[in-house]
């Protein structure tokens, strides 16, 4: 399975790769404006539900990068910090997560692994969208 490893503050994730179509630094697009009222984005005419991998940044500062998913029919925009690599994890090293442990409908995270020096949750990207 390939994953992109991404970082939210001191938060370490994991996204398919193959869900991601592009990374987008939002100081460096011309149509990207974020409505602050429903929480999304509009970008060149589309509108983009946000998810959060964390509630709320305890720095206080915003994410850099914007990673734009489209899973199916759905698709959304996540903010992050840094989008590092993209490897290869076997399915087997990802120990799933019950979805008892999530309190909300959705659950955002599948899975934990260890991406060889630290644990990474995987998102859930399909029950998110």
């Amino acid at each position: 399975m390939k994953l992109l490893m991404v970082s939210v503050g001191a938060g370490r994730f994991a996204v398919a790769a193959d869900t991601v179509t592009q990374i987008l630094d939002p100081d460096l697009e011309r149509d990207f404006t974020r409505d602050p009222e429903s929480g999304e984005v509009l970008r060149l005419g589309v509108r983009y539900r946000v998810i959060h991998l964390q509630e709320e940044r305890p720095d206080g500062q915003s994410s850099r990068l914007y990673l734009v998913l489209r899973a199916g029919d759905g698709k959304a925009m996540i903010p992050v910090d840094s989008a590092d690599t993209i490897q290869e994890i076997p399915a087997a090293a990802i120990a799933p997560i019950p979805s008892f442990i999530f309190a909300a409908d959705r659950r955002a995270f599948r899975g934990v692994f260890s991406d060889g020096r630290e644990p990474r949750l995987l998102v859930d990207v399909g029950a998110l969208l």
